[in-house]
């Protein structure tokens, strides 16, 4: 994953491209060795749309004070377009 790559906020994302945004994360943060971001994102499809808000949540809170902000920014797109799943 491209770290410094930018990307736009949309509010419109589905389900699959909303998952895809988590796997992404969930790759980024196995690379970077940030288990506790991880694993809260692994296995996440399919899930319910309140079970994938607290894993985001979780994650999010996993990386408090990290100064990964692509990776917060990829969560809160996935979070804001949670109504859309």
């Amino acid at each position: 994953m491209d770290l410094e790559k930018t990307f736009e906020f949309s509010t419109t994302l589905d389900r699959n491209a909303v998952e895809a945004k988590l796997e992404e994360v969930r790759q980024a943060a196995d690379s970077l060795l940030l288990a506790d971001v991880a694993q809260p994102l692994a296995g996440i499809a399919g899930k319910s749309r309140e079970d994938v808000a607290k894993r985001i949540q979780a994650a999010l809170q996993a990386l408090e004070g990290s100064g990964q902000k692509r990776l917060i920014a990829l969560l809160e797109l996935a979070e804001i377009n949670l109504p859309n799943l």
